[in-house]
């Protein structure tokens, strides 16, 4: 017996389609933080939180401010008592189940070491908290919240302010006690890469970072209990061999794609985007923005769109940007299949429907002795497939 399936995937209309790529937007502000570098962007499910920064370089000025972005306008939630020394490089995520802004070391003032302190925000204020074992002193450690473990997960970092002292250890936060996980497989040691979440995988991106050699271009998997390298055809940073480190990422969960924008290669800093979709990467066309290494970047889920904040580029930048489609494209099954031995035939896809990128489809449940058929018809309104 033979299973056949008569199923279609309806998209958006044709014209909207052509705007469904994610585009650039700047969005003006009368207040906002003071241009500044070395931020991360971390969403608290409402806005984006950004933490200090250097604000100056001749001589070196750096910020401990607490500022907040929900999407139309900033606000400085810096409390007059007690907050982290100022610093920038540091590590950063948000903690869903206990609602706290996890903050780890980071390059500071001083000029002999980089900082090894955790301090959590819980909306209203800072607390430090000291854990017996922790993580060594560093700058560029990259963290972010996992679901699986309900645990705050830290990657690398640099332990030393020349920027020669690698690491590449794993390590877990549970608002008490640091603990160091000893994955079977893990990237080798880095710094300046960082981790995109996907919430609804359950899985975390991490690409490139650099060592003492240089950019790195591998892009790697944690799935909560292990590192899986995920062979890739392109590489952000060049047409070549790639490398990148220093950019801003996230994951938009609207478009189902990680998200990379700007960073260094070797002899350049950047302003293009890349996005993976879980099998390759794909560069986008640049944006109006000018380049920039260091900015804050994250997806806001109550809004559905990705912002960015300053950075560095031929100086400090304090500009806030937009990144997302005004019409997202959509598709939708409908029919039914007929049963066969291996049961009733499903068919889905795999990726978002985004003009300009592969819109792939699985089956299921098809018998193992039957010859699937699967037929595409075009028109200017759907997308059917037979």
């Amino acid at each position: 017996m033979r299973s056949t399936i008569l199923l279609s995937a309806t998209l958006s209309l044709l014209q909207s389609s052509l705007s469904a790529q994610a585009t650039w937007t700047q969005l003006a502000q009368t207040s906002s933080p003071s241009a500044r570098a070395g931020t991360l962007g971390v969403s608290d499910g409402i806005g984006m939180l950004t933490f200090g920064g250097l604000v100056l370089n001749a001589p070196n000025t750096w910020s401990s401010e607490l500022w907040r972005f929900d999407g139309a306008n900033w606000t400085n939630l810096t409390p007059a008592t007690t907050s982290p020394s100022p610093r920038d490089f540091y590590g950063a995520a948000w903690d869903i189940g206990r609602g706290r802004y996890i903050l780890f070391g980071g390059r500071g003032t001083s000029t002999t070491a980089n900082l090894g302190d955790t301090w959590e925000w819980d909306g209203t204020s800072w607390a430090q908290i000291t854990s017996a074992v922790s993580p060594s002193p560093r700058q560029w450690p990259a963290m972010t919240y996992d679901l699986t473990l309900g645990k705050t997960v830290l990657f690398g970092g640099n332990t030393n302010l020349g920027g020669t002292s690698y690491v590449g250890d794993t390590w877990t936060w549970d608002g008490i006690t640091w603990t160091q996980l000893a994955p079977a497989t893990s990237p080798s040691i880095r710094a300046r890469g960082f981790f995109s979440y996907d919430p609804t995988r359950l899985q975390a991106i991490y690409y490139g970072g650099r060592n003492s050699a240089g950019p790195l271009s591998d892009t790697w998997k944690w799935d909560g209990s292990n590192w899986t390298l995920l062979p890739t055809v392109t590489r952000p940073g060049s047409l070549g061999v790639g490398g990148l480190f220093a950019y801003g990422c996230t994951y938009d969960l609207t478009r189902d794609r990680h998200v990379i924008f700007g960073g260094t290669r070797t002899g350049a800093t950047l302003n293009t985007i890349w996005e993976f979709d879980g099998i390759d990467w794909l560069q986008r066309a640049t944006g109006p923005l000018p380049t920039r290494t260091g900015p804050s970047f994250c997806y806001v889920p109550t809004t559905g769109k990705n912002y960015c904040f300053g950075g560095f580029g031929s100086t400090f930048l304090g500009d806030t940007w937009q990144y997302q489609t005004n019409a997202p494209a959509a598709y939708a099954n409908f029919g039914n299949g007929c049963a066969g031995a291996s049961g009733v035939p499903t068919i889905r896809s795999s990726t978002g429907a985004w003009l300009g990128s592969p819109f792939r489809t699985e089956c299921g449940n098809l018998d193992a002795f039957s010859l699937p058929i699967l037929l595409f018809g075009f028109s200017d309104r759907k997308i059917t497939r037979l």
